[in-house]
């Protein structure tokens, strides 16, 4: 065999070789991460509020005047589909999807509503285009048609509920918290509860924890709000 060759073989086997240690690196992280999540079962909060659960993550409905408000939406369409069937609702009454950020058990099930304008900050708008990753080798790849890009605290009316967006950067660049009425909180993956405080989230899932300390810094005081209500922390009620 040949020098150059050799070199060759060596080169792209000590190549795969690395990228197996780091995808299995990474595997054992998000594993045992994900172990230490406490999504909150599918429910009803009250009578206008709803909790769904899809494997580790959890998305909130509200009720509008004429149709629901959906703040995220799951990890896959079957699993989400089959939560949602227990509250009643139909993925076609769903008029409003709020997204967090567009990480894939944030956006997984946004097919399933067909009726539902798409919302999302506009700085996570980069995480959905191909210009920025998670990672050099990993890119979210947008399928789920048109969407709408929102500004740094804007307060808009969407079915007759005022919800207001918080840009919280740090775990994605357009990250955000919005604020329901008067009385909830959603953060996405923006945030964990612990003793009543905001405390980052896991942080060999955020793209710059630092940011997101700083960001957190932005919300109101936890006890501001009735019920918190998180991506993998489940619902904390003040």
């Amino acid at each position: 065999m040949k020098k150059p060759l050799k070199i060759t073989i060596w080169t792209a086997g000590i190549t795969v070789g690395l990228v197996l240690i780091v995808a299995i690196v990474f595997l054992f992280n998000f594993l045992s991460a994900i172990k230490s999540m406490t999504p909150a079962e599918t429910q009803s909060i009250n009578d206008s509020v709803w909790c769904i659960k899809d494997r580790f993550v959890n998305a909130f409905i509200f009720k509008g005047k004429d149709g629901y408000i959906l703040i995220d939406a799951g990890i896959s369409e079957k699993n989400f589909s089959r939560e949602l069937s227990k509250t009643g609702i139909n993925p076609d009454q769903i008029t409003t999807l709020l997204l967090t950020h567009t990480d894939g058990d944030h956006i997984g099930a946004t097919g399933l509503f067909r009726n539902a304008a798409v919302y999302l900050h506009k700085e996570e708008e980069q995480m959905i285009n191909g210009t920025t990753g998670k990672t050099k080798f990993a890119k979210t790849k947008w399928k789920y048609g048109p969407y709408k890009l929102l500004e740094n605290d804007e307060t808009a009316n969407y079915n007759g509920i005022n919800i207001k967006i918080i840009h919280t950067p740090g775990h994605t660049p357009g990250s955000s918290c919005f604020i329901v009425g008067d009385t909830y909180l959603v953060t996405g993956d923006n945030l964990i509860i612990k003793e009543g405080k905001y405390v980052h989230f896991v942080e060999k899932f955020n793209m710059d924890t630092l940011k997101q300390e700083e960001s957190l810094k932005t919300l109101p005081d936890p006890g501001t709000f009735k019920y918190i209500l998180t991506g993998h922390n489940g619902i904390v009620k003040f």
